[in-house]
């Protein structure tokens, strides 16, 4: 949903400028930005979905 937003705000040529300053402000509750610990939470499972992605692909082919 914050994401519909913020495409409103940028593709809107005549969008009111306080209620796009407003938005900014808000965002951050809507799409809090990760902690370190969450961050790398989500890099390392990435990861291990990445290389089973390969291992089945390898297995597969």
């Amino acid at each position: 949903m914050a994401n519909m937003f913020d495409l409103m705000i940028e593709t809107t040529p005549n969008i009111n400028p306080a209620l796009a300053s407003r938005w900014q402000s808000l965002r951050p509750s809507f799409v809090p930005e990760p902690t370190p610990e969450e961050h790398a939470d989500l890099e390392r499972r990435a990861d291990e979905h990445s290389s089973g992605l390969f291992d089945e692909i390898y297995l597969n082919t």
